[in-house]
């Protein structure tokens, strides 16, 4: 007899299979979150089988496990096409989900502008221990924002510019007057050129002979200020002890082999921190760091570096970010990170941590207090441009100082 089934049992059949089709899947595990997507800057490691990337590879791994996610690494260049920033404005519009959850990038690259319009805010996002542990350094990543300053950078890295002699000098020691270089008759070496603004050793000798960084994105020319520190360069022309072609050197590489090798005579050159750790470490050159000469040995430093920032508009992955970050931050980790990397850690206590035995502790904390902000790209107007073309005269010996600083002014004036 065929068997039929009332309308009542074929749906309490079809109500029995979604029940259990919905107990099976409410058992089936959790989809893996997508990996967090970290871009890392090139200049600063690009090795992928060199220490520094070792150890960030065995710290990361413990990240993952602890948190059940993993961390996607990937290597790009910077300041050009198909670097960090430029691939991040592009992208924003036309493939937001290629886009890294979070990079570090150069301090240069970190205009208010930029800062706003294609990165995220940090604040809430971190605990307050982690603010405390940068001290001071949190201004490096702040920017302003309606009326206050808001953290969009979170610094990492920091490097800086500073003196480098191999000779004692008659006058060793952590601060250098503009009378000290030419007494010694120490060769001068430093970055002289600059496309457009004013290169950064200039700049800071010009702050500490009175000069004034720009107020509202406009800056002034401060005549006694200029005029002290042309004066300078002047006399180094006239003594011989500035090379003739020093407006081509773009950075300190363009001079670093010459002076490594070069013990004929004493030299005293501009470089940054990183590069002072790099010779000391893999040259074991015996040399001595000291701060940027100035007209009254008052001088400090340029501050640089890496921060941290996040470019993904998702909250929850915006939290899981700044879980990372504050994992990098680990004062173990983190000191050995920077030391991998020949940079200093953005957390002042573990500074002694990171650096070898011959570096002076006490010279860098006291250069990190004293430092100040490079000037940033196409801010301060025409000034900077002024002054730069001023130095140019002087260096190429078309004017001496005192003419260099009245043609700066007049031309400043028809502004």
């Amino acid at each position: 007899m065929p068997l039929r089934l009332t309308p009542f049992i074929v749906g309490a059949l079809l109500f029995s299979c979604l029940l259990v089709g919905a107990q099976g899947s409410s058992n089936a595990p959790d989809p893996a979150p997508q990996p967090l997507r970290v871009w890392l800057p090139a200049p600063l490691i690009s090795d992928e089988s060199g220490p520094a990337f070792q150890l960030l590879g065995d710290h990361t791994t413990e990240f993952s496990s602890n948190n059940n996610i993993t961390v996607e690494f990937r290597i790009k260049t910077t300041g050009s096409v198909g670097g960090i920033m430029s691939t991040i404005r592009a992208g924003k519009e036309v493939a937001p989900g290629a886009l890294p959850d979070l990079t570090l990038i150069l301090r240069r690259d970190f205009t208010p502008a930029q800062a706003r319009e294609y990165l995220q805010s940090f604040e809430t996002l971190f605990s307050s221990s982690v603010l405390n542990d940068l001290a001071g350094g949190v201004g490096f990543g702040q920017i302003p924002l309606e009326g206050e300053r808001a953290l969009f950078g979170l610094p990492y890295l920091f490097d800086m510019l500073i003196g480098v002699h191999a000779r004692p000098l008659a006058k060793s020691g952590a601060r250098l007057s503009f009378a000290d270089v030419l007494a010694n008759e120490a060769n001068f070496l430093f970055p002289a050129a600059r496309a457009s603004g004013l290169n950064q050793t200039f700049y800071l000798q010009y702050l500490a002979a009175g000069g004034a960084s720009p107020g509202d994105g406009s800056m002034t020319i401060n005549e006694e200020a200029l005029r002290k520190v042309l004066q300078f360069y002047e006399d180094l022309v006239n003594k011989g002890l500035i090379p003739e072609d020093a407006l081509s050197y773009q950075s300190p590489a363009a001079y670093l082999t010459d002076f490594i090798n070069r013990n004929d005579r004493l030299q005293l050159a501009i470089f940054t921190v990183s590069d002072y750790l790099t010779m000391i470490q893999q040259h074991e050159a015996n040399l001595l760091a000291t701060a940027i000469p100035t007209a009254d040995a008052n001088g400090s430093s340029i501050l640089n570096g890496w921060l941290w920032v996040l470019v993904t508009p998702d909250r929850n992955r915006q939290a899981l970010a700044a879980r990372f970050i504050e994992w990098m931050m680990e004062p173990a980790f983190h000191a050995a990170f920077a030391r991998a990397l020949y940079h200093l850690p953005s957390q002042p206590a573990i500074l002694a941590d990171s650096l070898p035995p011959a570096a002076d502790t006490t010279f860098f904390a006291q250069l990190l207090a004293d430092s100040v902000l490079p000037l940033p790209e196409g801010e301060g107007g025409v000034a900077p441009r002024l002054m730069q073309e001023a130095l140019n005269h002087v260096l190429h010996a078309d004017a001496t100082a005192a003419q260099a600083t009245q043609n700066a002014l007049s031309q400043f004036a028809e502004r």
